[in-house]
């Protein structure tokens, strides 16, 4: 066997989405860094080898996309791919591609592939000297040496190996008063590893005969009145889920074999028997069958701040944060498959309304450095999903575009913990402050901190532009080149229309006094209706509380039946650049139609509860007006935050 003995600044082992966002970070930082990765690919379970497409907070909050790293390879990805996103099953090698060619371009990069970290070298009881790993097929192992070490593993094997405190399972209801805890915490409370599958339509019938050993799928109600619809028939789906009773590291193998065998039981059901689906699958066939588990949950390493649901739900404001998150609290059934249905929220249809879903639709909320920092190792830091929370804040923290930006920190707090000389453990709000500026810098977003870097030029540019667009109206007819641009279909609901079945409101932002609103309305009924209106102000467009404000002004308005537009003269003073916020209160026979365009900014919402609003459509504007014009788009903008 070949031994290599290597040094670097940092090391981080684990290529998913934050294993590479933290190398590419520490190395553009100018950080000599080595980027270790078990499989023959990039990208963790955004692989080609597992196909699950990265989500975040901008599933559910309007201009809540991930910046920084990710999103720039995001954009480079749709730039060189033919091929139509699909959330499960449909990702190519393209995307691989672009992950690898990011590493390879970057000169303070090294990294390894198909090579597994087999041991961690301790200098003593709390700090790593080296990490050993061994590439496959090359009869080569190589010992790691270097200042600071960042464990993107997923199951945390650096940081077990290392002696770290770690949690399994779900805490009790009574430990931290969580919503979404069960009233008995198990430790085999854990969400299971997923396969995918492609279909293809091959232009002709086409037989499916499964395999002996495959799972037998005979009733109906298994699928559709528990959670498991066969909602796209292109491949899928997030369901195909096992854990429970078995354990997702020792077991891995075992839940690999288990989950194909009811993949290859579900196509049957889809293609041979399932009255729903069985015509259209005729001329469909198996292109793809995954064999690498996308796995959700096992270790969490215990580290200087445990954050649980209550910081989601309250959104707790971290003097230390690093990174946002705004997925739902997403916790599945533990035994996905072999439990009675596939979510809780499954039982009651995942009704949109109501207090569980209110209670699941959570953020944006920021994240602290603390939870990358190990209690027990002072210089390791955790990337990926192995962060100190709890099982209850893990459902929502733990999806790819979140664990990518804490990925982008760790490697930014890294390389200030080599420049300080402090190790990460060790950091004070001077280091801090500087990886929250550097972090802004290099296009992340925080939720509660802005720019103050001295060293920022545009602070002082001077700003200017060839034309500005003033904001007066969003018309049902109005139009927009958008280029055909394509949404996430998946999270629109179709019991969400224009009609006013609950309390729907428009955000529209202002600079100076407004005289008059206009909105259009569309009566269904052969009778006068009657609706109210209000208007208020809010603090930021992911401000969902339907009392958010000051209340300027309301009215009741007399709404003939047939559409047409509708005048209020609001009388405003002026008030400076602010949001404003329309509100038209619930109606049986009354809709707010959709406008034709999408404005900066402008979008809306739908109440859930009668006190919390939740975002309508993917940035959705309605039809409204206002007068006089307003300059909410001046080109300083680009540099204030507004």
């Amino acid at each position: 066997m070949k031994q290599k003995v290597l040094f670097y600044d940092i090391v981080v082992a684990g290529g998913g989405l934050a294993g590479i966002c933290a190398a590419l970070s520490a190395a553009r930082l100018g950080k000599k860094t080595v980027l270790v990765q078990e499989r023959p690919v990039l990208g963790g379970n955004s692989s080609s080898e597992i196909r699950v497409t990265p989500h975040g907070a901008a599933a559910f909050h309007h201009y809540g996309r991930e910046t920084g790293i990710i999103s720039e390879l995001l954009e480079e990805e749709r730039r060189r791919n033919h091929q139509e996103i699909f959330e499960n099953g449909w990702t190519n090698s393209v995307w691989d591609m672009v992950l690898y060619d990011a590493c390879v371009s970057e000169i303070n990069l090294d990294f390894f592939l198909n090579t597994s970290v087999f041991e961690v070298v301790m200098n003593d009881t709390r700090t790593i000297k080296a990490v050993k790993a061994r590439i496959l097929g090359a009869e080569t192992e190589l010992e790691l040496n270097a200042g600071i070490f960042i464990d993107a593993t997923g199951d945390a094997y650096v940081a077990d190996a290392a002696g770290c405190t770690s949690m399994r399972g779900s805490e009790s209801q009574s430990v931290y008063g969580e919503i979404h805890a069960p009233v008995e915490g198990r430790r085999d409370d854990e969400m299971g590893s997923s396969l995918h599958f492609r279909i293809r339509d091959v232009g002709k019938p086409v037989d499916f005969i499964p395999p002996d050993w495959a799972v037998t799928h005979d009733d109906p109600s298994y699928f559709w009145d528990s959670g498991r619809k066969l909602k796209d028939l292109r491949g899928g789906f997030w369901w195909i889920e096992i854990a429970k009773p078995w354990d997702t590291i020792e077991d891995a193998e075992t839940i690999r074999h288990e989950l194909t065998r009811h993949l290859l039981g579900i196509w049957d059901w889809m293609k041979n028997k399932d009255p729903v689906t069985r015509d259209e699958c005729r001329n469909l066939a198996l292109d793809w069958i995954g064999q690498v588990p996308g796995k959700r949950e096992s270790r969490r390493i215990v580290g200087e701040y445990l954050m649980s649901e209550n910081d989601i739900q309250e959104k707790t404001d971290f003097d230390d944060e690093v990174a946002f998150g705004g997925w739902f609290l997403d916790l599945h059934t533990p035994g996905g498959l072999l439990a009675r249905h596939s979510e809780e929220r499954s039982k009651e249809a995942y009704s949109p309304y109501g207090q569980k879903a209110a209670d699941s639709y959570v953020g944006p909320y920021a994240i602290p450095y603390r939870v990358m920092c190990p209690v027990d190792v002072d210089n390791l830091m955790i990337a990926g999903r192995s962060l100190s929370l709890t099982h209850a804040a893990f459902g929502s923290v733990r999806v790819m575009g979140t664990l990518a930006l804490l990925g982008q920190a760790a490697g930014t707090a890294a390389v200030r913990s080599l420049d300080s000389g402090r190790l990460p453990s060790q950091a004070d709000p001077t280091d801090i402050n500087a990886i929250q500026q550097r972090l802004l810098r290099d296009g992340a977003f925080l939720n509660g901190h802005s720019g103050n870097d001295s060293g920022d030029l545009a602070k002082s540019a001077r700003i200017s532009a060839s034309s500005r667009a003033m904001l007066s109206a969003a018309c049902p007819e109005d139009t927009w080149a958008d280029g055909g641009m394509g949404y996430w279909k998946d999270q629109i609901d179709p019991r969400i229309t224009d009609r006013l079945d609950t309390l729907h409101a428009q955000i529209i932002p202002v600079s100076a006094a407004v005289d008059a609103v206009s909105i259009y309305l569309s009566n269904d009924s052969d009778v006068l209706q009657y609706q109210d209106l209000v208007l208020r102000t809010t603090d930021h467009i992911w401000n969902y509380q339907v009392d958010a404000g000051e209340l300027l002004s309301s009215v009741t308005l007399e709404v003939l039946p047939g559409s047409q537009w509708y005048t209020w003269n609001v009388n405003i003073p002026d008030g400076g650049c602010r949001l404003l916020r329309l509100e038209a209160g619930s109606s049986k026979y009354i809709h707010w139609p959709i406008a034709g365009v999408f404005l900066p900014g402008c979008v809306s919402y739908f109440g859930i509860t009668e006190d919390r609003l939740r975002t309508f459509g993917q940035g959705t504007t309605l039809c409204f007006s206002i007068e006089p014009p307003q300059d909410v788009y001046p080109p300083e903008n680009i540099i204030s935050g507004w």
